[in-house]
């Protein structure tokens, strides 16, 4: 049996991944990490449970619906250089909000099950502060979560139109409105922040 590829797993099936791990596995010695939003308390259990030292490879896996930078941060070292017969294999629902360093180590594996797409509502062709603004009033109930989602979309369908400058600034600072929105900041100033940058990078 080849031994496993540390990696970054998309999905929001957590139990069912991990399930069909544990059988392709099932000789290996398997410690699973599980929480709604990672933290760096569980990125320090992470941490020493990987420096332990043991005769038999073995999968650290990590699970949560969001991943805190600090968390990220924390297991950055240990991502760089594992130690001897240590693999970890991170699962969570969106890639957008890991951090470019942790997601740049990591291979990336699409596990989501296809969901009909949540369209943002808005004509990229002719985005300007008027259409930010009914964006904005539109979704001026929107929860974080949904936030989130349709930061994602944006994201996508600026890069589908071709009229904006989609440059490595432009990309990180929707990574970093998920990030905020995880942290707690309000939806509408989120949107507001990622919405006045996109509009800068217009062609």
């Amino acid at each position: 049996m080849d031994a496993p590829t540390s990696r970054i797993i998309l999905t929001d099936a957590f139990d069912t991944i991990c399930d069909e791990i544990g059988a392709e596995y099932s000789d290996l010695e398997i410690y699973r990490i599980d929480a709604e939003d990672f933290l760096i308390e569980h990125a320090k259990e992470a941490v020493e449970r990987a420096v332990l030292t043991s005769d038999r490879d073995r999968i650290l896996l990590l699970t949560a619906l969001r991943f805190t930078p600090i968390a990220q941060n924390k297991l950055l070292k240990i991502l760089e250089e594992p130690p001897e017969k240590t693999h970890f294999i991170l699962m969570t629902p969106s890639k957008s909000g890991l951090l470019p360093t942790i997601r740049s180590r990591l291979v990336i594996e699409n596990r989501l099950v296809s969901k009909e797409a949540v369209e943002s509502g808005v004509d990229m062709a002719k985005f300007d502060l008027a259409a930010l603004y009914t964006l904005l009033q539109e979704n001026r109930r929107i929860d974080a979560k949904g936030a989130a989602k349709l930061l994602e979309r944006l994201a996508k369908e600026a890069m589908q139109s071709g009229r904006y400058r989609m440059d490595e600034a432009l990309l990180e600072s929707f990574s970093e409105g998920i990030r905020l929105l995880d942290m707690g900041s309000p939806p509408g100033f989120v949107l507001t922040r990622v919405g006045l940058k996109l509009l800068q990078r217009r062609r």
